[in-house]
């Protein structure tokens, strides 16, 4: 149930800056998905750069993360990290959005 609400919650704040499918601009950034992994103990949301393209984001936008499912729990993940879990997580959903500049 928590892991349930965890995702609940973030795709509810990705709702906030995405368009329509198939109407997406990026005024303010390039376009991209937020792309959600998981197993039984937590998942994983990457930002992956539509049609080929590449992020350019400020902050904490793009970060990998991770969201542990018992606790609730946020962390970044490095790069290793992401590859490491990317072979043993399902994927699980996506939504289009865009960074800030």
């Amino acid at each position: 149930m928590r892991r349930f609400l965890a995702l609940a919650g973030l795709l509810a704040l990705t709702a906030c800056d995405a368009a329509p499918a198939g109407q997406h601009k990026a005024a303010g950034g390039t376009p991209f998905l937020r792309v959600v992994y998981r197993d039984g103990d937590a998942e994983m949301v990457l930002m992956v750069p539509e049609k080929g393209g590449q992020i350019s984001a400020r902050g904490d936008c793009a970060a990998p993360l991770l969201i542990d499912a018992r606790t609730g729990a946020v962390r970044v993940l490095d790069e290793g990290e992401v590859q490491a879990r990317l072979k043993t997580m399902q994927l699980a959903g996506a939504t289009r959005g865009a960074c800030p500049r």
